[in-house]
Formats: C-alpha cells, sequence, structure tokens
C-alpha cells in the first residue's frame, strides 16, 4: 500500500505545481514563456555563462525531451526572439544555440516568479524540514534516472 500512496502524493503534487503555470511570465506585455521554454532558457543561460555552447542534441540528452519536442520549443523560442542558432566556428556540423537579451530577460521574469514559489513553501514549511527534505528528493530523482535508463 506503501506505493499506492507514494504515486497518489506523487501525483497530487505535480498537479498542483503545474510546470505550466509556474513558470508563464506574468507580465501582459510580454511574450508567455512556458515551463519547458524556460528550462531551455536556464541551461542556455548557465552554459553561456560558463563559456559552454550547446545543441538542440544536448539540450535533449540534458532535458530528457525528444528531438521533436525540442524542435518545437526552439522554434517558438526564435520566433520570440529570445534565441539564436548560429554554425559552429570548431565543427561546422552543429549549429549552436545563443540566449539573446530579450530571451534573458523573458528567463529571469519566469525564473523570478518561481523562486518567489519556492521562497513561499519555505516561509510554510519551515527552513529545518525543507532541508530535510532536499536531500530525499534528489535521492528520488537519482533513482528515477537510473530506472529510465534501465527500461
Amino acid at each position: 500500500m506503501l506505493d499506492e500512496e507514494l504515486l497518489a502524493a506523487w501525483l497530487r503534487l505535480t498537479t498542483v505545481i503545474d510546470n505550466q503555470r509556474l513558470a508563464v511570465s506574468c507580465a501582459a506585455d510580454q511574450p508567455r514563456l512556458p515551463f519547458n521554454e524556460a528550462m531551455v532558457c536556464g541551461l542556455l543561460y548557465a552554459a553561456q555563462a560558463s563559456g559552454e555552447s550547446l545543441t538542440a542534441s544536448g539540450l535533449c540528452r540534458r532535458t530528457h525531451i525528444l528531438k521533436s519536442q525540442m524542435n518545437a520549443i526552439l522554434r517558438s523560442l526564435e520566433a520570440k526572439g529570445a534565441i539564436s542558432r548560429r554554425q559552429s566556428q570548431a565543427d561546422r556540423r552543429l549549429v549552436e544555440l545563443r540566449l539573446l537579451p530579450g530571451g534573458l530577460a523573458l528567463y529571469r521574469e519566469s525564473h523570478r516568479r518561481s523562486v518567489s514559489m519556492a521562497g513561499r513553501l519555505i516561509d510554510e514549511m519551515g527552513e529545518e524540514r525543507i532541508r530535510t527534505l532536499l536531500p530525499l528528493l534528489r535521492q528520488a530523482a537519482d533513482i528515477f534516472e537510473t530506472i529510465q535508463q534501465e527500461v
């Protein structure tokens, strides 16, 4: 029965969080940035900050998003002026992705909203309980990742 309780709690949590609403920008005059687009922008931001470049394939590996879905995400981000594509100077076969200033602004607004919601959860649950929860969540993610690789 514990497996059923865990599954029910997990489904409730993921339903309540609703990643699509979590990451969408609130500003009426800005384009919306759904969860997957925000995640891609965050990865591009981190890569650029460390001097790394990312390709669509690299993003697929990091996010576990299918290539067809990633292409749709990248087209949407391009249409919003958030990213650009350019041929790699090191390997002409590769197309590198860059986060543009407009994409950075969208990402920062989306990230600000997510961090605000996380802060509220910390306020409600307490710092000590969150510090206890974090290693458990990380371990659960690691285990699920291993399970997915085995399937």
